[in-house]
C-alpha cells in the first residue's frame, strides 16, 4: 500500500470507517490517469470516492510529499487540482463543508473554495490571480469563468 492510501485509508479508520470497494477502485483509477464514472446509492461515499483519487494523485506527487513534509505554510497550497462542479448553489455549501474537512483533518495544505453566485467580488478577484487547490462551482459559474481570456492559464 502506498504512503497516500496509509493517509487516505487512516482518515477513514480515525472515524470508524473502512473505504468501499468502489471508493479505492476510483483512486486507483485517478492515480493511474483514468477516468471514469462512479455511479452508487446515495449515501455510500461517492463523494468521498471523488475526493480522493485526486488527493491521492498530489499525494504521489513530488510536490505533494515535499510538502506534507510538515512545513508547508498556507502560501504553499497547491494550484488548482480539482474543479467540483455542483448542480445548485444551495449545494455549494454543504459541498464545502463535506471537501474542506477530510483536507482539513489529514493536515493538507490545501485551499478550498466556494465560487458561486453568492461569492464576494473580493474573492472572486483573488481567485482569477490564483485560483484554489479545489474549487466548487456551479454551472453559471464555471459558465463565466470559461467566458474570461486567460480562462484556458487559470484553469489549466
Amino acid at each position: 500500500m502506498t504512503p497516500a492510501r496509509e493517509m487516505i485509508e487512516g482518515w477513514f479508520a480515525s472515524h470508524g470507517w473502512a473505504p468501499f470497494p468502489f471508493q479505492q477502485d476510483a483512486w486507483s483509477a485517478c492515480v493511474a490517469g483514468e477516468s471514469g464514472l462512479i455511479h452508487a446509492p446515495t449515501g455510500t461515499g461517492k463523494t468521498l470516492a471523488a475526493l480522493f483519487g485526486p488527493v491521492a494523485d498530489w499525494l504521489e506527487s513530488a510536490e505533494g510529499r515535499r510538502l506534507m513534509d510538515g512545513s508547508a505554510t498556507p502560501d504553499d497550497a497547491p494550484p488548482l487540482r480539482l474543479l467540483w462542479v455542483t448542480p445548485m448553489r444551495a449545494l455549494a455549501n454543504d459541498t464545502h463543508e463535506s471537501l474542506s474537512k477530510p483536507i482539513l483533518e489529514m493536515g493538507l495544505p490545501w485551499r478550498v473554495e466556494k465560487r458561486t453566485g453568492d461569492t464576494s467580488s473580493t474573492a472572486k478577484a483573488r481567485q482569477r490571480k490564483r485560483m484554489p487547490t479545489l474549487l466548487i462551482t456551479t454551472p453559471e459559474s464555471l459558465t463565466l469563468l470559461l467566458s474570461y481570456e486567460d480562462s484556458a492559464k487559470t484553469l489549466a
